[in-house]
């Protein structure tokens, strides 16, 4: 309950929630055009299946832990070597904390409500813990200051520690940088399951159907049918209220851009494709179960099962 109330304090901070829509545009409007739309879905992480922020915190955390360790065993008069091996370890985080940063900011400004308020306080924590290593690595070459810049380094291990606590809550509170339609396969129609009769189905207007627990979002297009689970990867946005953009449909939250034919990116933010369905048409209505193949022929008679 604690943490609870200390999340919904942050997220009523006035102060975060004037300045991440201002901030989070200005991030948007750096990637210009398609050069642009490509970066930025490197950064997400498109490329690699997962996003790409998480695995780079990984090198100023471990990094600034081993630092720690040296500091400590440095102090109680292990080797001296170990004061070099501190500084290169907190010089190491630092270039991390750089990728960090701007896959991190670029996630984040493609996040909407409480996600977006802590995200902000969650990078400006990490921003103050990497202004405290910076000086601490510069002091930490004069002799005069290094017991000084030490307690820096141990200050802002403090800080980051506080900000990794809130980027925990950001996948595990809010559900950032997971897959929102990762839902167990038994949730999933197995058998061919009625969704709609086809003449309901306008060309090039996706439409959502219910099929048992399953919410999918049928297009009609070319003289055939696809399907796809209605809630996008990124942050469980609508397709169904989505437009077609080529042979993709795109989220109307984000952005993101799934393949109607089996549910690639093909842009981001999201970096999980999109679960699709195979359809048949058997006597007027349509008909789809989990694991789609491939599209078919809308009113090709004897459609494959």
């Amino acid at each position: 309950m604690s943490n609870e109330i200390i999340f919904d304090t942050i997220a009523k901070q006035e102060w975060l929630e004037a300045a991440a829509d201002p901030i989070s545009k200005a991030i948007r409007d750096l990637f210009p055009g398609d050069a642009g739309r490509a970066i930025k879905n490197a950064l997400h992480g498109t490329w690699l299946g997962h996003p790409l922020h998480p695995v780079l915190t990984d090198i100023p955390v471990g990094a600034w832990t081993l630092a720690m360790i040296f500091d400590a065993l440095d102090g109680l008069g292990a080797r001296k070597e170990l004061r070099a091996g501190a500084d290169f370890a907190i010089g190491f985080g630092l270039l991390g904390a750089v990728g960090s940063a701007v896959t991190g900011v670029t996630d984040w400004s493609e996040t909407d409500g409480r996600g977006k308020t802590i995200g902000l306080l969650h990078g400006l924590l990490n921003v103050a813990a990497t202004a405290l290593y910076t000086t601490s690595y510069f002091m930490r070459k004069q002799k005069k200051q290094r017991s000084a810049g030490i307690a820096l380094s141990m200050l802002g291990f403090a800080v980051a520690n506080a900000s990794a606590y809130l980027g925990g809550h950001l996948v595990f509170g809010e559900q950032i940088g997971v897959d929102h339609t990762a839902t167990p396969d038994a949730d999933q129609p197995e058998d061919f399951h009625p969704a709609i009769a086809e003449d309901k189905l306008t060309e090039n207007s996706p439409r959502r159907v219910q099929v048992q627990e399953t919410a999918v979002v049928l297009i009609k297009r070319g003289g055939r049918i696809f399907a796809l689970n209605a809630t996008c990867p990124h942050l469980g946005g609508p397709l169904d209220e989505g437009k077609l953009v080529g042979d993709a449909i795109q989220c109307p939250w984000h952005g993101s851009e799934l393949a109607l034919e089996d549910g690639h990116i093909v842009n981001g933010p999201t970096v999980y494709p999109a679960r699709c369905y195979e359809v048949r048409v058997r006597n007027g209505m349509v008909e789809i179960r989990a694991a789609r193949k491939q599209a078919v022929t809308a009113s090709s008679p004897g459609a494959a099962a």
